[in-house]
Order: C-alpha cells, then structure tokens, then sequence
C-alpha cells in the first residue's frame, strides 16, 4: 500500500514538529514542514504531496491563501487550513481556494486523524469523479462526431411527420445548408418531403405493424423541389427515452439512391431496345460483329479529329498571327518576349497536334505507300499522350537511325499501333507502368518492339489469343478483337509478329515489317507467330 505524503507549512516551530510527529504515527509520510509560502511552493515543484496542512497566517510575503491559491492554480492537491479563533475573518477568503477542511489550533490528535482521513478520502472520491466525467464528455464528444460525420443522413420524427434532429449528411441530402435549416423546413414530411403522401402513411402502416422498416425506397422533393430517391431504415422508439414527447418517435438512416434509380432506369430502358432486336440481329450481329466494332472505334476517333480541326483550326490560326504580329511590331521586355514566344510555341503544338489527328483520321483507300514507320509511331504516340500522363505511364521511345521507309498502308499500321499500345496500358500495374518501345532495321524488315511490365500471359491461354473474340479482359474493357485485327493486318504486309511473356513478367511483342512490302516475296505467307499473345486483361 502506497504511503500518502502531507506537507505541513506552519510558521510556528514547535507546533510543526508535533504534528510532525503524530502524522508520523498515524502512518503518513511527512514533507518539511517548511515555515513560509515560498518554501511550499519551492518544494511542490520537486516532490507531490498527497495533501497540504496550510496555516494561514504565514511568516512570508505569501500568507496561507494566497499560497493555497497558488498551489490549486497548479494542480489538484487537497488543502486543509490551520487556523486559531484570531484568524475567523481570513476564513471568508479562504473559502475561495475550496479547502477540504480547517482544522483549530492547538489540533487535537483525533481531530487531525479523522480530518486527514475524510479529506484524502473525499479527494480521491473527486479524483474519481472527475475522471468519469472527463470520459462522458469524451463519449459524448466522440458519438456526437459520430452521428454528425456519418456518411448516412440520421434523423429522428414523431409519428405525424415533424423533424426533431437530423446530421449534416441528413441535412444536405434534402438540400439544406444545415441540420438545423431541415429541420425548420421539414415540419410536414408527408407533404413537404414525399412525392406521394400515400407513401408516408404506408410506412407508417409498416412501423406500426412491426415496430420497424428495412429497406423502404420512396420519391421525395428537396428543399427546392428537386426529385430524391431514397432508402431508409427506421424503429419506433418509446416515448419514455425521448424526453418532451409524449408518443413514440421514429429514429432511422436515409441514404440517397437517386443514381442507383436513374442507372437501374437507363438499364431497363436499355434492356427493352435489347430484347426486342436481338432475336433479329442475332445472326447478322455473329456474321458483321468484328467489322462493325471495328468500324465503331475508328468512327469515334474521326469524330473526335473532325470536332477538333473545325473548331479550333481557325480560331488557333488567328491567335497565331495576332501573336506572331505582336512579336514583330512591339517593343517588349525580355521576360514578356520570352512568354510571348512560349505561347506562339504552344500554339504551334496545338496545330501539330490538330493536324495529326486529322491524318490519323483521313481513311486511306487501302493502297501501300511508302511510308516513315517511326512518324507513324509519334503520331499515335501523340493521340495517346493525355493517356500516359493520367495514368502515370513511363514511356521509353527509341528509334533507329537512318530506317527506310516502309511499302504499307498508313492507316492499317496507324490501327496496328494503337491496338498494341492500348494493349501494353491495359496489362500494367496501376503504379509504376513502364512500357518501352525501340525501333531498328534487319535485313530487309524494319522491326517496331513494344515492351511492358505488366502482368504477362498464362500458358493456357497462348494457343487461342490471336482468335477473334477471346480475350481475357472484361466485357467492360475488351472485345476480344485486338489482336486478331493486328494479326490480320501483319498477314496482309508479309509481315512476322513474334511475342513472348511470363505470367508476372510482362510481355516483348517484335512485329517485322518488309521494307517493299512484301513485293519482293515469292508468295504470301501469313504472319509469323513465334509466340503469340492475348489481348490484355
């Protein structure tokens, strides 16, 4: 048992060393005594006492109350005041510093035991309390954070349909800036917040039945009329744990569904149209499915070049040569000349990028021409670099010097590329995607290599990657078409595709384009598969 330590601050000599000794004997440690304010409060920064025996007349600068107020300032130690019938009108302030006791000299040896006794008693019984209250508040503070940093709207209602509490999420699912505004708007639910009043008396009807609802969806109205779908999950509660209200209240979570009403709209929607074409066009969409897809996905990039070139051609040309004028005829500093540069360079990029696309775009009437591979290569590369940089992709270009130029048709290696690359991006990790590509000649083939780190190809499925439709890709994220359209174009060049991967290690595809063509060959042989790929998951 941890012995309790008093300090005694008494001026009188004698009279602190025998109370001295009777502490001591009644079990307590004892610290000093110490004869003046100063000494005490010099002690208490070194050593804690459990309680201070105080006179308060003190032969310092500080008398007792002034040294107890000091000493409570600072921490929660108990004081008891020594007194004589002299010092009664000091007792009026000495009720400030909230002593535990006072105790009349000369201090009788029970007195002081049973005064020692009750007020180490009455202070850990303080200390106690203190704590417990210290931890409600806590409670309290955390679930009131709870409820009102909830990701679900939490509300509380009588029966009839007046609010009486609702959370921040509460708050702004029915277009209020506060809980307090919703629940000053929201004084008739049935008519102010239900499309339907019906439905209000309907749940009702069920919270009556069972005592509680799960799962009830209705039509509501914001504050400023805007349609809300909703869910909502409630209990009555008794009207004994909800003061003021006579019966019983409604406690229950909302959470607005209204894009999960409008998607599941838009899917019956669509799956009626589905429904009543499919028996139809089931054989026509077998025999047509890969042209039409193809089809669809470069009819998007052209619609997307031609958007870009007219509405932004012209305008771009006239900023240009307002830029280019300023340039020549006005008298500017350094630094504005050099941001005047910077944006007459940007400009340029733009119309780089503007006529690109509109290349890309421009159908070829599928006739070969000689063509720069490594050009070709840059202008997907361009179409694709918003790609790179929000999907944080590291791309190593590295091309060969002095390539010649290839016999192909420009459009079908543009398609050849896009494909590969949309590959590459798909099969990386979200972190750290790494995809480089080189090009160099061999003999009489220009070779492109596409290399990346992403997640490889099984064993299993390397027999049937270059079949139309399989892919390992969701319906989501592939067609299944990729790399049979790749294969067919290669075919159609007398050229090789040659492909290798581990599951976990990436994949290395080497396409080999003959520089004529495939003129100069004896016959046309279809595109060598070394080791063939799937389109990416």
């Amino acid at each position: 048992m941890t012995t309790n330590n008093l300090l005694i601050v008494e001026d009188d000599g004698i009279l602190a060393a025998n109370l001295s000794f009777v502490i001591m004997g009644l079990g307590y440690g004892v610290l000093g005594p110490v004869s003046t304010g100063e000494e005490a409060l010099a002690l208490l920064e070194d050593q804690r006492a459990d309680l201070v025996l105080m006179d308060i007349e003190l032969a310092g600068a500080l008398n007792g109350i002034e040294t107890a107020a000091i000493i409570t300032s600072r921490s929660d130690v108990p004081i008891v005041f020594l007194t004589g019938f002299s010092q009664e009108p000091l007792l009026e302030q000495a009720k400030f510093t909230a002593p535990y006791g006072y105790l009349i000299k000369p201090v009788a040896e029970r007195e002081l035991a049973a005064t020692l006794a009750i007020s180490l008693h009455r202070h850990a019984i303080d200390q106690q309390l203190k704590q417990s209250r210290m931890a409600l508040a806590e409670s309290e503070a955390k679930y009131r954070r709870l409820v009102e940093d909830a990701p679900l709207g939490i509300f509380r209602t009588t029966m009839d349909g007046t609010s009486l509490l609702a959370n921040t999420e509460m708050a702004n699912m029915l277009g209020c800036a506060s809980p307090e505004e919703a629940l000053n708007t929201f004084t008739d639910l049935a008519h102010q917040l239900y499309a339907d009043p019906g439905e209000r008396k309907n749940f009702i009807d069920l919270l009556q039945t069972h005592g509680e609802v799960r799962n009830f969806e209705y039509q509501g109205r914001k504050k400023n009329g805007e349609p809300i779908w909703v869910l909502m999950n409630a209990r009555l509660t008794a009207a004994s744990n909800t003061p003021g209200q006579d019966g019983p209240v409604i406690d229950g979570f909302a959470q607005d569904i209204t894009w999960r009403k409008a998607i599941e709209s838009q899917l019956m929607a669509a799956n009626e149209v589905l429904e009543r074409k499919v028996e139809q066009r089931t054989l026509e969409l077998q025999e047509k499915q890969k042209q039409l897809l193809h089809a669809e996905k470069l009819s998007a990039i052209g619609k997307l070049a031609a958007s870009v070139a007219h509405e932004f051609n012209n305008p771009l040309q006239g900023i240009l040569l307002i830029l280019k004028g300023l340039q020549k005829r006005a008298t500017m500093a350094k630094e504005d000349s050099q941001l005047l540069q910077a944006a007459i360079n940007e400009g340029l990029r733009i119309k780089k990028l503007i006529a690109s696309l509109r290349d890309f775009n421009r159908p070829s009437p599928g006739k070969k021409s000689l063509i720069h591979l490594e050009e070709a290569i840059d202008s997907v590369l361009l179409l694709n670099t918003y790609d790179f940089k929000t999907k944080g992709i590291t791309l190593t270009v590295a091309h060969g010097e002095h390539l010649p130029q290839i016999f192909a048709v420009p459009d079908q290696i543009k398609q050849v590329l896009l494909n590969l690359l949309s590959n590459a991006m798909d099969a990386c990790p979200p972190q750290g995607c790494e995809i480089d590509l080189t090009t160099r000649q061999e003999g009489e083939y220009v070779v492109l290599a596409i290399k990346d780190n992403g997640a490889g190809i099984k064993p299993d499925d390397m027999e049937h990657i270059f079949e139309p439709f399989f892919t390992t890709k969701s319906q989501v994220k592939g067609t299944g078409l990729g790399l049979a359209v790749v294969h067919g174009i290669i075919k159609e060049h007398q050229g090789m595709i040659d492909i290798t991967s581990q599951p976990g290690q990436g994949a290395l595809c080497t396409l080999r384009l003959p520089i004529d063509g495939g003129h100069g060959r004896r016959g046309p042989e279809p595109a060598e598969r070394c080791s063939p790929a799937a389109e990416r998951p």
